[in-house]
Parts: structure tokens; sequence; C-alpha cells
């Protein structure tokens, strides 16, 4: 029988289209980091090939934990490892009873496109797992660093496609990873691929560290620009975290980064759970027509009902504006049936001053 080491050796001499698969890949992350490799182990992680064996995920969760609780899904940088994602956040999910669900997305060897999992392929893998545990809409802490914070834009425009998103995203953070302007997904989202607001209502956090080696795509020029992109497209940016004394890596060096991510989290969390009475939708619903008048006329026009939604109905422009209580997301259906989902409506009553 093979030994555990000639089998390690053996996948550090594969070429890299033999290490796109489950077995081989994990071989290969134990043998390169074989300390954090033993640690996410020892921690009792769950490790599972993907649906395509190209790759496997990992899963983490503390006692006690359910599918209501929080969810984060890092993404790692270039080169990196699943199992990166868990030793890093343990810590944190431990302390705040989150579970951890990182996904080996790179296949070991190579910088090409084609060398890790594109957004498309990713998402669906990431979206099946989280099916699998009974994960609430709007309840994922999706972080992104470095290669994967340049992906996270990307994944939050399929996470909110009409038709095939599942929305699990209440929370993103894209750490030390700009809009790369010529990278095909993020053209997608330039051509209207995913409508003219695919970020609509998204809360977003993002990292920049001033002494990034690369600050016009990395550092906080590169974010700033990446900020001013995604509020484009609807986003709702909450949290910028611009650190003087921080490197590329700087955010998980810095507790107090962390915390402050955490800490926007928590708040995204509280929303989704809790409920959206009909007053709060009105409340809403009046701030709504001073905000966009041309819209959303006649102003208060009386509420109505039509399960599972609470909307008025614009004769003067064809419309109509609700909160659906299936989701507690606001929605927008224009003059020619286009449905649009806006997000969670707390994020936007919280904006209005109705909460």
């Amino acid at each position: 029988m093979r030994t555990l080491h000639h089998l390690l050796a053996a996948a550090l001499l594969l070429p890299a289209a033999a290490l796109a698969d489950s077995a081989s890949l994990q071989a290969l992350a134990q043998a390169r980091d074989p300390q954090r490799y033993a640690t996410a182990v020892q921690l009792g992680t769950e490790i599972r090939a993907t649906s395509d064996n190209k790759s496997f995920t990992m899963w983490w969760q503390p006692s006690g934990w359910s599918g209501k609780a929080g969810v984060i899904v890092p993404l790692s940088g270039h080169d990196g490892w699943a199992h990166e994602g868990i030793v890093l956040w343990q810590p944190y999910a431990q302390k705040y009873g989150y579970a951890i669900l990182a996904l080996q997305w790179w296949f070991g060897a190579g910088e090409g496109i084609d060398d890790y999992y594109r957004p498309e392929a990713m998402y669906p893998l990431l979206a099946s797992q989280l099916q699998a545990k009974a994960v609430r809409t709007g309840s994922v802490f999706f972080n992104g660093f470095s290669r994967g914070s340049a992906n996270s834009y990307a994944m939050v425009a399929l996470d909110r496609q009409a038709g095939s998103g599942q929305r699990y995203f209440g929370l993103v953070l894209s750490n030390a990873g700009g809009v790369a302007a010529n990278y095909p997904p993020n053209q997608q989202i330039v051509a209207g691929a995913y409508g003219p607001q695919p970020f609509a209502g998204m809360a977003w956090a993002m990292y920049c560290g001033r002494k990034d080696p690369d600050p016009s795509v990395n550092g906080c020029p590169g974010m700033e620009a990446a900020r001013s992109w995604v509020t484009g497209y609807g986003a709702q940016v909450q949290l910028f975290i611009d650190d003087p004394n921080g490197d590329h890596g700087g955010f998980m060096l810095n507790s107090a980064n962390v915390e402050a991510a955490l800490a926007a989290y928590a708040g995204v969390l509280a929303r989704s759970s809790s409920s959206f009475g009909n007053a709060e939708t009105d409340c809403l619903l009046n701030w709504g027509e001073e905000q966009y008048p041309s819209l959303l006329t006649p102003r208060r026009a009386a509420s109505q009902r039509a399960a599972p939604y609470y909307y008025r109905a614009y004769s003067g422009s064809g419309s109509y504006v609700g909160v659906s209580a299936t989701d507690q997301h606001l929605y927008f259906l224009d003059a020619k049936g286009v449905m649009s989902d806006l997000g969670l409506a707390a994020v936007w009553s919280q904006q209005a001053g109705c909460r």
C-alpha cells in the first residue's frame, strides 16, 4: 500500500491539468500547507468534493448552529487555499456563532483565468451547499480578498440575478481587490446582462490599505473607484475601511478591521431577521414618493394587499412598489411588467429614517 508520504509527493509532481480533481487537490493543499490544513481538520471541518469533482469545499460550524444563524463565505486571493479561510475566520465565527463555507476555487497551478473557477461556475457550487445547510436568504457574509475580491462583483450579480440567483448574500466585503474593467464577468455587468441595477439594495463593505504596493488596482485609489462603481449600480456601501497602516493583506492582520466588518454584518442580520410591518412599509413608500415624484405618482395612493405583497399602485406611471412578506424585499414593477428586486426593505427603511 502506498504511504501518505508517497501520495503527497506524487501530488506535487502532477501536471497542472491532473490537479483539477478533488482528491489530488486535497492532497496538494495538505502538502503545501500541512500545519494550517491540519488545524482546519482538527477544528472538525467537513470536507466535500464539489459536484463536478474538480475541487472541494470546507464547512465548519460551531456547536448548536442552525441555518437561521450567519455564514461567512471567504474567497481567497491568488494561489490561495480553502483551509486558510477556515483557520483565519474560525476564531471570529466561534465568537459570534457563525458557520464558515470555503470553496477551493484555485486548481493548484497556474495564474490564468482557467486555473480558477469562473464566477458562473463557482456560484452554483456555493449556492447548492448553502441550500443543503438550510441557510436563509440574505444571511451570508461573502468576502473576497485580492483576486477573490476582484471576483466579488460578479458573484453578487449572480446571487441577485432574476430567475437564477438565490439572494443568499446579506453583506459583501471586497477586500483589496478593485474592479477589473477588462474582466469578462465585469464587462457583462456593464453591458446590462444582469439588468440596469444589478446591485440594487446590496449592503457592501470595502477595505484598502494605504501601504498596498498596487494602489491603483488594490489600494485605496482602486477601492475608491470600486466604491463609486458599485454605488452606480445600486449598492449601498455601509463601511469603507481606509487603513493608514495596512498593506495588501492588512485587513485580517488588524482585529479592529475584522470587528468593524462583523459589526456591519450583525446589523444586516438583525435587519434581515426582523419583521417588516405594514406601517413601516407605508413610511418607506411615503419617503419614496418624495424622492422619486415623477415615477411614484400620484402620491399617497391607497396601500393594497395581494399575497405576499403589501404595495401601492401608481397610475401616473403605471408602476407598482411593495414589500414581499416572503423575503422582506422591496420590489418595483414597471409599466412594461418587468419586476425588479431592490433588496432588503429594511436597508431602504433605515435610509428613509423609518426605523
